[in-house]
């Protein structure tokens, strides 16, 4: 073990040698100086625990030495030696920095004594250090942890107001600690939460609600509060928070109540992804219902439909009674459009883009709105000769049906919907060099309109002028990118109290394009022959379709499954020509019959047949051998179009 350091300054030798005599006699290394300057060299050169420094000296006298030493090192003690003691030496002393002193003439066992008390006290002063920075290390080790936590971490005193907050508030609500010292709790909550903090400010509920620790949920305002306030997300952070109560011994060593320690996690993009989440289900499920919906009235018409253009073909094309069937093929169009319509916001419609003319597609989609929402008027202010446009339908559809619902929503008492369409020339580059045609289409309301922060934030995902729960804010984004996906443009014009007009611009082919719709009644009828297997689960569809087969000149087998339909093939009872097959079916589906088909018979020509069928299922049977599609409610004349194609393929292959 290392023996403790000592320098002996006296300018007296004899004094030096005895005193280092003694001190090394006690075990103690000692080392003597005779003057100032060779004390400061010495101190220099080697380190010490303790100096015995006299005062009264040639040259530096032992002040001058004492600042000099302490001045390379501040730890080091120093006790001073002096015989001319008096009170006010000793008070310069302290000040100076000595820890003691001996008058001379002093005894051995005063200078032992003396000695040991201050190396005893160096020790304890080294580990107080050693104590205070362990202490400050880990303190500033829990500081750094507190302040750089996800959480918001906060302490309230018994009256609820703010006693500490980590750094982590400024981030999430950009209030700064000094802010927030000596605020009180509520001051930072939503109104509606109140009441549940009443929970963290009522002393004597802490021991019955909260002893274990309480989880709450609160909503705490941010510094810098949305002006419109129609966002929640931007003026409140959603937190979940758990408060423990605080006990601390107090004078009489009893636990003594002295506030709340709380953790606050901000939970707002989950809330956000679970909003998301609950709006994807719910479309989905409504999607689902739709096809549902779609499907079976897609058979109902089938028999209407099937039936009225047989008997059609019993009288003449200027008779009454065609033109009465005729009525009935309108309005069995008119619904077979408007199950295409809930086919297309299910988005499980088969449709091939094309040129149309979009007057017809606003005219349709206004007339299914209109069914719904008999205080809404809509005024159709169309282009006679508007230009054509190549679009995906369902997409534009669904760009209308938001645009209609966003007009209706801005008029909950009611109003007026305005739809024009014009054809237009529009630069596209924004230098005014380059002008391209488009189709314009506008959507007028008569509504409470928007201010310019609203407007410069409509087609942002997930903004909303709603409360929560009301709305998810994806319409107008799904329509800004369906009108973008097609080359397109959206604008907005609102002011306060003054109604809003959305209008989007789609390019154009400066040339008349005809309605979607083809007057059926013009249309040839194919006869042909062959046998067919006809599959359908609707014994009504079956019925009609066997009906219109025959009446072409086709032999009919029919069957109800898609087993029966194996089965019967297996057997070979009767030469198939051709399989009209259903996809929507129990038990065994289109997909699935039509694959054990093609086991049995890859040769056989199978045309699908569905009121009710995803784009991708359709394609996807097309690529693997399917020879065509028919889309529930058809006519004779389209059946006849579509069968005169599939022989026409067999008989050139």
């Amino acid at each position: 073990m290392r023996s403790e350091q000592i320098l002996v300054v006296d300018d007296e030798k004899r004094i030096v040698e005895n005193i280092s005599f003694c001190l090394k006699r006690e075990g103690f290394q000692a080392v003597g100086a005779c003057d100032g300057n060779e004390a400061i060299r010495i101190f220099k050169q080697q380190k010490f625990d303790l100096v015995l420094l006299d005062i009264n000296m040639p040259g530096l006298n032992g002040y001058d030495v004492m600042t000099h030493i302490l001045g390379i090192d501040e730890d080091v003690l120093i006790v001073i030696i002096s015989g001319y003691a008096s009170i006010e030496s000793a008070i310069k002393a302290v000040k100076l920095g000595a820890w003691d002193y001996l008058k001379k003439p002093f005894e051995y066992a005063d200078l032992i004594k003396t000695v040991k008390n201050a190396l005893v006290q160096k020790k304890l002063i080294a580990d107080k250090k050693a104590v205070c920075a362990r202490l400050d290390a880990s303190e500033r080790r829990y500081e750094y942890m507190v302040n750089n936590s996800p959480d918001l971490i906060f302490t309230l005193d018994q009256g609820g107001c703010f006693t500490f907050v980590n750094d982590q508030f400024e981030r999430v609500l950009e209030y700064s600690k000094q802010t927030l010292i000596g605020t009180r709790f509520e001051d930072l909550l939503h109104k509606g939460d109140l009441s549940t903090a009443a929970a963290l400010t009522r002393v004597e509920k802490y021991d019955r609600q909260i002893n274990d620790g309480q989880d709450m949920n609160f909503r705490f305002k941010k510094a810098k509060i949305s002006k419109s306030g129609n966002n929640p997300y931007e003026s409140y952070a959603f937190m979940e928070l758990k408060a423990t109560p605080m006990y601390l011994p107090a004078s009489d060593g009893r636990a003594e109540f002295n506030g709340v320690y709380a953790v606050a996690r901000d939970v707002t993009e989950r809330l956000t992804l679970e909003d998301q989440l609950r709006q994807a289900q719910k479309m989905e499920a409504i999607g689902t219902l739709a096809g549902g919906i779609a499907h079976d009235f897609n058979n109902i018409l089938m028999g209407i439909q099937g039936y009225a253009s047989l008997v059609k073909c019993g009288f003449d094309r200027d008779s009454e009674e065609y033109k009465r069937l005729a009525n009935i093929d309108e309005y069995v169009f008119n619904g077979a459009e408007l199950a295409k319509q809930l086919l297309g916001f299910a988005q499980t419609t088969y449709q091939e883009t094309g040129l149309i003319n979009l007057n017809y597609l606003l005219k349709m989609s206004a007339k299914m709105f209109g069914r719904t929402k008999k205080d809404i008027l809509i005024e159709h202010v169309l282009e006679k000769k508007l230009w054509g446009t190549i679009v995906d339908e369902g997409q534009i559809k669904q760009v209308l049906l938001n645009l209609f619902v966003n007009a209706w929503q801005a008029m909950p008492h009611g109003g007026k919907i305005t739809l024009k369409s014009e054809n237009v020339f529009a630069d596209t580059s924004g230098l005014g060099t380059d002008r391209q045609p488009y189709v314009k289409v506008t959507v007028t309301d008569t509504g409470m309109g928007m201010d310019k922060e609203i407007m410069d934030s409509i087609f942002d995902p997930f903004f909303t002028t709603k409360s929560r729960g009301q709305g998810t804010g994806l319409g107008l984004a799904t329509a800004y990118g369906i009108i973008t996906s097609h080359q397109g443009m959206f604008k907005v014009e609102s002011k306060p109290d003054k109604g809003s007009s959305f209008m989007f611009f789609l390019p154009a082919i400066p040339a008349k394009a005809g309605n979607v719709r083809v007057q059926k009644e013009k249309r040839k009828i194919f006869n042909g022959k062959g046998t067919i297997l006809l599959v359908d689960d609707e014994k009504g569809v079956v019925e009609v379709c066997s009906e219109m087969l025959e009446s072409l000149g086709y032999q009919v087998t029919s069957v109800s499954s898609g087993s029966e339909a194996i089965d019967f093939l297996k057997t070979k009872q009767l030469q198939i020509d051709l399989v009209i097959l259903d996809m929507v079916m129990p038990q065994m589906n289109g997909r699935e019959t039509f694959e054990q088909i093609k086991t049995i018979d890859p040769n056989l020509k199978v045309m699908v047949c569905s009121g009710y069928s995803k784009e991708t299922k359709i394609e996807r049977m097309m690529e693997i051998g399917c020879n065509g599609f028919i889309l529930k409610p058809f006519d004779i004349a389209t059946l006849s179009e579509k069968l005169n194609v599939v022989f026409k393929t067999q008989a050139n292959v």
